[in-house]
């Protein structure tokens, strides 16, 4: 049976956009505020993370006047995963439903990579087929 190696890089705006949709269908909306930095951080053998952070929007007019305080979250590659996924759904990219997901670094984007039918040790390796 053969097998499938997907690759489906997201710009840092669309990861930000996939985790406030994420986090508002599960209950826990991100507040509303300009982004100042987001990133993902996926160095060495720690998992990968998104990191993201908030200037608040002022509650009024006169809110503005008030010193606010930024605001960072950072987001744990399940909730990563999860809110690709559903980005995906949403924007129908078909993405096979038993196939396994996992996230990586590529540069400044995130990858959600998905595997079916990959046996241990049988990896696609590339070659030169001559041409």
């Amino acid at each position: 049976m053969p097998s499938e190696l997907r690759h489906i890089l997201f710009r840092p705006s669309e990861v930000v956009e996939a985790l406030r949709n994420h986090q508002a269908r599960i209950g826990q909306p991100i507040p509303r505020g300009q982004v100042l930095d987001c990133g993902a951080d996926g160095s060495g053998a720690a998992a990968l993370r998104f990191r993201l952070e908030l200037a608040p929007e002022p509650a009024d007019a006169f809110g503005s006047a008030l010193k606010t305080v930024n605001q960072e979250f950072v987001f744990d590659a399940p909730t990563i995963t999860a809110a690709l996924i559903n980005y995906c759904r949403d924007r129908k990219i078909p993405l096979p439903a038993n196939a396994e997901k996992s996230l990586r670094q590529f540069g400044e984007q995130v990858g959600l990579i998905t595997t079916y039918n990959i046996r241990p040790g049988s990896a696609p390796v590339p070659r030169d087929l001559g041409g």
